[in-house]
């Protein structure tokens, strides 16, 4: 191999990295707007901004401000049912990006697939079950 040639990239690994970049550029900008959402319109999320970060910024644990300002915990994924909420946005948006990686696994799947690379496309699929088990809670590790 010469020095001007570089190595060529499996196409599979292309495909992860360009789904786990344009994903994580979109949640950064969906997390970077929520919030903003949120003060201009305090009425319009599960958590009063105002009370939250006051309570936040006064050290207390997430249980006393949950209970203090939300009335308590609303539960896992609460947000998908409050999506118009500048809260619930922002904490969408928390939750694509650490779910980025079954995307690019996804995608990186299916182009294993076509190049009839089995293993690995299992594989890619196995790891992407295990991180939506334990996203969802099914599977932990405490």
């Amino acid at each position: 191999m010469n020095a001007e040639k570089s190595p060529e990239m499996p196409r599979s690994q292309i495909v992860y990295g360009e789904i786990v970049y344009w994903v994580t550029i979109v949640a950064c900008i969906i997390c970077m707007v929520g919030p903003v959402i949120s003060v201009a319109n305090p009425e319009n999320n599960k958590l009063n901004p105002f009370k939250l970060f006051e309570a936040i910024f006064q050290g207390k644990s997430a249980e006393t401000v949950w209970q203090e300002v939300g009335g308590g915990f609303p539960g896992g994924h609460f947000y998908l049912k409050h999506l118009t909420y500048g809260d619930g946005f922002t904490q969408f948006g928390l939750a694509l990006g650490c779910s980025v990686a079954v995307w690019g696994l996804l995608a990186a799947a299916f182009a294993y697939a076509r190049k009839k690379t089995y293993l690995y496309m299992g594989l890619a699929i196995w790891v992407s079950a295990l991180i939506v088990l334990s996203m969802t809670g099914i599977v932990g590790m405490h």
